[in-house]
């Protein structure tokens, strides 16, 4: 503890200075390191669709690895697409539920991909601040929005709040929906969510 304590003191993002002009980013702390995880991979397949949509692209599914992103309708029918949500049981439970959309973002953050286990504990890599340890409120989170990028940064960082805080968050910001999976299993929904699940 006293590591992870000594190492949040060269967490400040006031340290991040970016040079737009010069298309540059320097920490003026060199005990910092620079680690884009939690909203990259989201804003990276964003602007790639963005991309595809300003070639002319009517009709595609980007999936990043946790990162879905949609650009309008499956076919020309207007059918939307669908979208596996993993278990967080494991691969081999098969998909949770799955999600219907036309256009905009699907994007999970659990604790089930990336982790190690000590002594039948797991410490997977999203950290929440205020412990310093791996966030425990839920094995998942899935946010449905617009951008990828939102939808990546959002996922994150609901997954390190209480329910009540991150749904709080989530109802502030137009057009964001997100399911909550606990720890025991509980599924719990922001008030427009169940609208995307398809219907078997």
């Amino acid at each position: 503890m006293e590591e992870l304590k000594e190492a949040y003191e060269h967490t400040d993002i006031n340290k991040v200075i970016i040079d737009k002009e010069a298309s540059t980013v320097y920490l003026s702390d060199p005990e910092m390191s620079l680690d884009v995880g939690a909203v990259a991979k989201g804003y990276a397949v964003e602007m790639v669709c963005r991309e595809a949509e300003e070639k002319g692209f009517k009709s595609l599914l980007v999936s990043v690895g946790g990162n879905v992103r949609a650009i309008g309708s499956k076919n020309a029918k207007g059918d939307p697409w669908a979208v596996g949500i993993q278990n967080p049981e494991g691969r081999d439970a098969g998909d949770i539920m799955t999600v219907s959309i036309t256009g905009g973002s699907v994007v999970t953050s659990g604790n089930y991909e990336r982790y190690y286990v000590v002594d039948g504990k797991i410490y997977h890599h999203i950290i929440d601040p205020e412990t310093l340890l791996p966030a425990e409120y839920f094995t998942a989170v899935t946010v449905i929005c617009g951008d990828s990028g939102m939808a990546d940064a959002l996922s994150t960082s609901i997954f390190n709040m209480p329910y009540e805080q991150g749904c709080k968050l989530i109802e502030s910001i137009p057009g964001a929906e997100a399911m909550w999976v606990f720890n025991n299993g509980e599924i719990r929904y922001s008030d427009v969510f169940e609208g995307y699940i398809k219907k078997k």
